[in-house]
């Protein structure tokens, strides 16, 4: 066998399985199907090669030739068509008349103007030479479709791509580059130019760096795609090969018995097992993707063994790290994190993570950050190469601006996937994915379990957050029944100290009657003791008259005496002698609709807070009252440190405090309160410069 002949028969089988292997891969896309179409016409010319290389007689050689020319006129059509398809120029125009081109040439093909002589070249086989007058202008056609094809190649390179669909769209471009610079020359010694084909060879870089590119980059399903090559590799070997072997072992034995046509002897073998091809092929392909796929499978079913363990936990911390390192260690991953949305903060937070040395600490998404709105709005898994995919295509769009920030971020936090879990229609989280340890992209059986598991943490985590309210709630509950128990115990004690105050401070007013003017100093000190009964007295009437239920009728409130008496009562539980009180409450209030109690129950905690607020350093505490068309407007300020924006709008939010022994109810109970007297209450704050709570009530 010559090296042309050599070079022919590579090319066929190689183009061959190429074919096979592209449209196996994805057989619904146009593309693919194209680029097989184009493979197989390589082929054809290939095996045409190997034939005429084999041919010691012109008149079979012409017929070889003619064959092969089949694949050498369909080839530049097809691969023009294939590109402008890929990079999405194609024209029904242009097309229509490339195609209308190549089949006057199929049809010249067949005539004496396209092939008519053979010539012995090398000495070895025969070529089509010299040329029939078409074949000169199907030349220049050849030629120039291959330039005007790799003109677009160029063309749709230098727009924005992806990096990995422009890595690809690189190594395509000089492959195919090589492969016909290289296969060109077979045209030079049809035009006398007796230099020998060894170009023909570098066809066959085609296939090897264009799988080269496939396994580098990463840019489909490679375990798939190795699973159907091998299949379709020993299957074609079986077909091909073994009717080759046959033929040319016995092939004295087939000129005997067949004379010229001895080639259909190996051709009917391979009929024969061409047949039973399609079964062997389905078998291989199951076989090799149970072996290639071994360890996926048991990952997966891991993740799916582990999915029905956590609706078990109720824990949601617990939960969490379960579902990180679950996820990390059955998939490997290079990192692994789970973001929760926190109904009090109202964003999304970073509560678990596996190999978290590359996250910023206290990680939190808002709601209206653009990859919360982007998992709420379609619902859907996000895939780092599909979106840069989506950043590319949509360029000139304004929206996709939010798309490249969802990307910037995932790129921040070496993310490859993310999974969101939903309850109804809710956002509850979503975790973050990194790359696969192996180096190998997410295939799509992946992606599809990712989401079933998306499911099973949904229900799991709203399960485990349902039974953390619960105990919360009952602990507040029980802190509520406390707090009620002191209010009970406090009435009980005001009235116990009530009665032997009575009894003090009216003996001590016997006293100073009977033995007045008698020692001034004694009377001095009877004067002191009825006073402080007097004040212990109000003190007392003052706690239960804050501590039993308020009445539920509406009267009018005076509230400049209200606040007055406020100001009074927080006297005994803060230290108000470093507090400049500065009041400005005219006398001509108008009075509010409302309720006594309740209404002091809003400004004594007010008072509290701010003065509190401020501290041992001290600080100034404003009350001002005014009215306004139908309204009375209070204000309660303070010169404090001011509340962080991120606390201020959670302040009224039930059970959420900053202080210590603090059982957040106070804000969200004044702020009840004051809804319940048809009014209002708004804060404003600044950091470093103090707090301001306006209350607005309708006049009686």
């Amino acid at each position: 066998m010559n090296a042309f002949a050599l070079s022919g028969l590579l090319i066929g089988i190689s183009f061959t399985i190429v074919a096979g292997l592209v449209y196996y891969v994805n057989r619904a896309s146009r593309v693919n199907r194209l680029w097989g179409i184009f493979s197989l016409a390589v082929s054809l010319w290939g095996f045409g090669g190997f034939l005429i290389g084999q041919t010691a007689d012109p008149a079979v050689a012409m017929n070889w030739w003619r064959l092969a020319h089949i694949g050498v006129v369909l080839i530049p059509g097809l691969f023009y068509h294939f590109v402008t398809t890929w990079t999405g120029r194609a024209r029904f125009r242009h097309l229509l008349v490339v195609y209308a081109a190549t089949a006057l040439f199929l049809l010249a093909n067949a005539s004496p103007w396209f092939i008519s002589h053979m010539r012995k070249v090398f000495g070895l086989f025969y070529y089509d030479s010299p040329p029939g007058i078409l074949y000169i202008p199907f030349v220049a056609f050849f030629f120039g479709m291959v330039i005007v094809s790799h003109l677009e190649l160029w063309r749709a390179l230098r727009t924005p791509k992806p990096p990995a669909q422009r890595k690809l769209l690189q190594w395509f471009l000089g492959a195919t580059a090589i492969g016909f610079a290289g296969g060109g020359t077979c045209f030079l010694p049809v035009f006398g130019l007796d230099v020998y084909p060894y170009g023909n060879f570098t066809l066959l870089l085609f296939p090897i760096l264009m799988a080269y590119a496939f396994l580098r980059h990463r840019v489909m399903d490679v375990t798939r795609a190795v699973a159907r090559g091998l299949a379709f590799l020993t299957v074609y070997l079986v077909v091909v090969g073994l009717p080759f072997v046959v033929g040319q072992l016995y092939r004295p034995l087939w000129e005997t018995a067949l004379g010229p046509w001895w080639w259909a002897a190996p051709v009917i073998v391979m009929g024969i097992l061409a047949s039973a091809s399609p079964v062997l092929f389905l078998s291989m392909t199951r076989r090799l993707e149970q072996r290639l796929w071994q360890t996926q499978r048991r990952y997966h079913r891991t993740l799916i063994a582990a999915s029905g363990g956590m609706l078990r936990i109720k824990d949601l911390a617990r939960l969490s790290r379960l579902i990180t390192h679950m996820v990390n260690h059955s998939v490997g991953l290079t990192n692994t994190s789970l973001f929760l949305y926190d109904p009090k903060e109202q964003r999304y937070s970073l509560c678990a993570t596996r190999y978290p040395s590359h996250l910023p600490l206290h990680l939190v998404v808002e709601q209206t950050d653009p990859l919360a709105e982007h998992l709420q709005g379609t619902r859907d898994l996000v895939l780092l190469d599909e979106l840069e995919v989506a950043v590319f295509a949509r360029r000139l769009d304004p929206s996709v601006k939010k798309l490249e920030i969802i990307r910037d971020w995932m790129a921040k936090l070496e993310a490859k996937l993310i999974v969101p879990s939903f309850s109804t229609d809710k956002l509850l989280a979503f975790l973050v994915l990194g790359a696969r340890r192996s180096g190998e992209p997410y295939a799509t059986e992946d992606i599809a379990l990712f989401s079933g598991l998306a499911n099973q943490a949904a229900l799991a985590i709203e399960n485990a957050m349902f039974f953390e309210e619960l105990r919360n709630n009952e602990a507040h509950m029980v802190q509520s029944e406390k707090l009620a128990s002191l209010g009970q115990l406090a009435s009980g004690m005001a009235h116990e100290i009530h009665n032997p105050l009575t009894i003090i401070s009216g003996e001590s007013q016997l006293y100073l009657e009977r033995f007045k003017g008698q020692d001034a100093k004694v009377d001095e000190l009877l004067k002191s003791i009825v006073e402080e009964c007097k004040r212990a007295a109000d003190i007392t009437r003052r706690i239960l008259r804050f501590a039993k239920p308020a009445p539920p009728e509406v009267m009018a409130v005076d509230l400049k005496a209200t606040m007055e008496e406020s100001l009074t009562l927080a006297g005994y539980q803060v230290r108000l002698e470093r507090v400049e009180r500065q009041v400005d409450v005219p006398d001509s209030l108008p009075k509010v609709k409302g309720n006594q109690n309740q209404l002091q129950e809003v400004l004594l905690n007010l008072i509290l807070n701010a003065c509190q607020a401020m501290g041992e350093q001290g600080g100034t505490l404003i009350l001002s009252a005014r009215a306004h068309d139908s309204v009375v407007e209070v204000r309660v300020a303070d010169t404090g440190p001011g509340i962080a924006p991120a606390v201020l709008r959670k302040i009224f939010d039930p059970f959420y405090t900053t202080k210590p022994t603090g059982t957040g109810l106070g804000l969200f109970v004044s702020q009840r309160i004051v809804k319940s007297h048809g009014g209002t209450i708004e804060v404003e704050s600044a950091e470093g410069q103090g707090t301001c709570f306006t209350i607005r009530l309708p006049i009686w």
